[in-house]
């Protein structure tokens, strides 16, 4: 039934009881105690009505407000009673007997049948007693259907109220009951203290695969292995004690027989005078097996992690070490809390800030991987350094996985290297050379000669110029071949003009190759200096260059060397008019060993060790070839910095 339509029979009933009870007061034939306080009353009663009348239906369903609306009611009618004098004690005690028998009836038919029942033998009482007949007979009568009515009145306010107390009480069974059998973990009802298995829900039946049937009224501890069972009492036996408790390393039995790994939760609920422990359980197998292999998989990290010969360890943002491996403990003669905590720059090289040119810097900056290799000359090592970012979902830097790599020994190799195959490439230029040492040292012979045998000393002058010129010219021979050949170290680098590298190199090769006739042009514009090695510099130059002479084969050619000045590099270009290189080659030219030419006309080392240097100074080279129309290689090097 709707809120509002319990509301109009509450309000119709409660106008039969102010029609009855005012009836009672104004009209009986009795004489009325206080007519003044009657007619306040009726009129206050009428007034009550009225205002239920616009009140929200949901109050008279409130207990708060019932309750008392209840209690005023019977107040009133009580009080109506009163006041007419021929209401006496026998009706009293049939209007509480009235209110006795709608608080305790559970059925409202019966409540009616009950009612009418009284009213009759009620009236019969009256007749009995003459009363009836009597010259107030009528207000007698009214008495009868007065108790019938007050029993509707009763009855149905005590009824409405106990169907919404028993409707609310539904919903809220159905409500934890459906909480209790929904959850997701299992859960078993124990009574306390035999902890004999008094309910469980679906979860526990599907976990255990045990049904309700077989579970209730059993032992907790039929769930329990025989091993586990000891240990499983005094669990309980705590539980008990303290009223609650937690455990997740027994084992629960399935009906097949098998156990699995729980995560056992119990604590004792008090229901009126009985009592019951409520245990809560999660099936944690999987779990505990997830465990087991990220431990494994930890273990394995750590084998990896430390086997690793490398030096290799995770920082923070600022440069704090988190973790190292056994390699850096072992490099620093330390141990992991000698380090833990420490910057890296203090920990492992006693410096207050971070190292010139660390790739970590570089990483912090731009979020991504970055290397140099760097030089310490306290320690005499020179160590290649890779820089990773980790970073969460959002890009926030998280840590950083610095790699080390000691290559002092690959340094001094790669440095014997590049001098090897500059003592090859003066074994090329060695036939030109002589030829163009040759012609002076023949005019320094020629002229000494006639010197000795000229009679007048003062003609010796013209002849000691000629030599002196003769002399210098093989001295700028020998500086070039020597400034070639010298080896090259790290601590030599310096602001290097490349055009003037450039003009050195292109001499070296013109002394080799005096046959060949190749026209030079030259496209220089003003560029920036570079840091680096001028050796190693003209060493790049001089290979490409030959290899540019070589690829025009003796014939007519035409050379270009060209320059320009980009945004943060300084691009040089060498490019011929020779045979081009097949498109085959193109991806293998710089590998080692990799050489088209005859056997003993090259090493197979000229243009890999000339992308080793170029990438050393953190610089780029690429080529692009067409076959019987020429080859051009473009090298990039960044601009030096001052300061940097």
């Amino acid at each position: 039934m709707k809120e509002q339509d319990k509301k109009k029979i509450i309000l119709l009933l409660r106008w039969g009881a102010i029609i009855v009870t005012s009836y009672l007061i104004l009209l009986g034939r009795g004489k009325v105690a206080d007519p003044n306080l009657s007619h306040l009353l009726v009129l206050g009663y009428i007034i009550s009505n009225l205002v239920l009348t616009f009140c929200p239906s949901s109050w008279l369903l409130n207990p708060k407000f019932f309750y008392p609306l209840v209690l005023g009611d019977t107040g009133i009618i009580l009080l109506g009673m009163y006041l007419s004098e021929k209401m006496v004690t026998d009706f009293y005690l049939a209007f509480f007997l009235i209110i006795i028998f709608a608080s305790l009836s559970r059925s409202f038919k019966l409540l009616m049948f009950i009612g009418g029942a009284t009213s009759l033998l009620y009236g019969f009482l009256l007749y009995s007693w003459g009363l009836l007949i009597s010259p107030e007979g009528s207000s007698y009568a009214l008495r009868i259907p007065f108790i019938f009515i007050m029993t509707a009145f009763y009855g149905y306010l005590v009824q409405t109220l106990t169907r919404e107390k028993h409707k609310e009480l539904s919903i809220s069974e159905d409500k934890y009951r459906g909480l209790f059998e929904n959850a997701n973990e299992g859960i078993i009802i124990l009574k306390d203290p035999s902890l004999q298995i008094a309910d469980v829900n679906r979860e526990a039946e599907k976990t255990t695969q045990y049904p309700k049937e077989e579970l209730l009224g059993i032992e907790i501890f039929y769930l329990f292995g025989a091993e586990e069972n000891e240990k499983a009492k005094s669990y309980l036996k705590e539980v008990m004690g303290k009223g609650e408790g937690r455990v997740d390393d027994l084992p629960l039995r399935k009906r097949d027989g098998t156990f699995f790994e729980a995560d056992l939760s119990i604590k004792r609920i008090g229901l009126g005078e009985e009592s019951f422990f409520q245990m809560i359980f999660r099936d944690i197998t999987e779990k505990r097996k997830l465990e087991r292999k990220i431990i494994e998989s930890k273990r394995n990290l750590e084998a990896i992690f430390d086997g690793i010969g490398d030096q290799l360890s995770i920082q923070s943002p600022d440069f704090e070490i988190l973790q190292v491996n056994k390699s850096v403990i072992e490099r620093h003669a330390t141990t992991f809390t000698g380090l833990n905590g420490r910057k890296c720059y203090e920990a492992y090289y006693q410096k207050t800030s971070p190292c010139e040119g660390c790739p970590l810097l570089v990483t912090i900056e731009t979020r991504q991987p970055a290397s140099a290799i760097l030089k310490f000359p306290e320690a005499e090592r020179v160590q290649e350094i890779f820089s990773y970012p980790v970073s969460d979902e959002k890009g926030k830097l998280l840590y950083l996985i610095e790699y080390v790599k000691d290559v002092t020994e690959e340094q001094r190799l790669q440095e014997q290297l590049i001098q090897s195959e500059k003592l090859a490439g003066i074994g090329i230029l060695a036939s030109g050379v002589a030829h163009e040492i040759n012609n002076p040292l023949s005019g320094i012979i020629g002229m000494a000669e006639v010197a000795l045998e000229e009679e007048d000393p003062t003609k010796n002058r013209g002849y000691l110029t000629d030599i002196l010129t003769c002399g210098q010219r093989i001295g700028e021979i020998v500086n070039g071949l020597r400034s070639y050949s010298r080896t090259a170290k790290r601590g030599d680098l310096g602001a290097t003009d490349l055009h003037e590298v450039l003009e050195t190199s292109l001499k070296m090769v013109q002394l080799a190759t005096q046959s060949v006739s190749v026209e030079v042009i030259k496209n220089f514009q003003p560029v920036e200096k570079i840091k680096a090695n001028p050796g190693e510099i003209q060493q790049v130059f001089t290979n490409l260059i030959t290899n540019a002479f070589q690829a025009m084969n003796g014939k007519k050619g035409r050379l270009i060397l060209s320059s320009r000045s980009l945004k943060d590099f300084v691009e040089i270009k060498v490019s011929d008019s020779g045979v081009g290189i097949p498109p085959q080659y193109l991806n293998q030219i710089f590998d080692p060993f990799f050489t088209t030419k005859k056997m003993g006309e090259g090493t197979g080392l000229g243009l890999n060790i000339v992308y080793r240097i170029v990438t050393k100074y953190e610089g780029t080279i690429e080529v692009a070839s067409t076959e019987g129309v020429g080859t051009t290689f473009t090298i990039k090097f960044p601009k030096w910095r001052q300061g940097l």
